[in-house]
């Protein structure tokens, strides 16, 4: 298979003007914290793939590595390739047990048509501002039978929540990262209609939602909440009283309610 045509390095400092930087010393922890909550959903869903130990799989947006790192284990014999638009928070590569990283953007790199097996993406298409067009585009690098497995967060939970004041700074939080990045915290409710439009087929969605409180799913919203601080009380008006009370709900250890939703939806590309 034939590398990406790979665009120039983004510097730190270009993606440290983003929200949810790499640069920030506790971004590790945030994505630890989500990828322990995620993680077994994730191999769940995998798991279920007719998959071959010799499989070209490429993870997009692979976070801290940890799904390439599972593939890598099921597909000693064939390539796993995660990429990130930064790829400093990888492993070192005498941890990565044999997957490539590379540093690649979905909405403009491109790899060959025909050139993997599985092509997984978990929460990256919802922060594409082009991301019906990216996800047309991905469907093309599958081989043909392939498999493209996508998982996005959702807000629907959140809307219903019964807890008025986490309700409010929840949804807060999706439109600030909306305003900041461009997320669309309602794009996944869609699926699996994106991956039919893309010509896939033996097409299947579900849906699942970890809760915040004690455990890895309210750290992360923890520690989002804190990286949101000054969007939350300077844009959307939320008083330093109200979100240190969210804050302290969270940390307390007995709140307990419904985060983010994950939408999953999988297709195959016809032989």
């Amino acid at each position: 298979m034939a590398d990406a045509a790979k665009r120039p390095v983004h510097s730190g400092e270009h993606y440290g003007q983003r929200v949810f930087s790499h640069l920030r010393p506790d971004e590790t922890d945030r994505l630890e914290a989500l990828g322990q909550a995620l993680d077994p959903n994730t191999f769940r869903r995998l798991e279920r793939l007719p998959m071959r130990d010799d499989w070209h799989c490429l993870e997009i947006g692979a976070g801290l590595g940890t799904t390439a790192h599972w593939l890598a284990d099921r597909c000693p014999r064939g390539r796993i390739v995660a990429t990130d638009i930064d790829t400093r928070l990888f492993p070192h590569p005498d941890t990565r047990n044999g997957w490539e990283a590379l540093e690649h953007d979905v909405t403009h790199d491109e790899f060959p048509n025909g050139s993997f097996h599985l092509i997984h993406a978990r929460w990256v298409f919802s922060h594409l501002p082009s991301r019906d067009a990216d996800l047309l585009r991905v469907a093309r690098w599958l081989a043909p039978g392939g498999w493209l497995v996508i998982e996005d967060l959702a807000q629907f939970p959140l809307e219903s929540s019964p807890n008025p004041l986490y309700r409010k700074v929840s949804l807060a939080m999706c439109v600030a990262v909306e305003k900041r990045i461009g997320t669309d915290c309602t794009w996944a409710r869609n699926l699996p209609a994106p991956l039919r439009a893309a010509g896939l087929i033996d097409v299947g969605t579900e849906v699942s939602a970890d809760c915040v409180g004690p455990g890895p799913m309210g750290r992360f919203w923890q520690l989002s909440a804190e990286q949101l601080a000054a969007d939350l009380q300077h844009s959307f008006e939320i008083p330093s009283t109200e979100l240190d009370r969210f804050l302290a709900e969270i940390r307390g250890g007995t709140f307990i309610d419904l985060c983010l939703a994950t939408v999953a939806a999988w297709g195959r590309r016809p032989e």
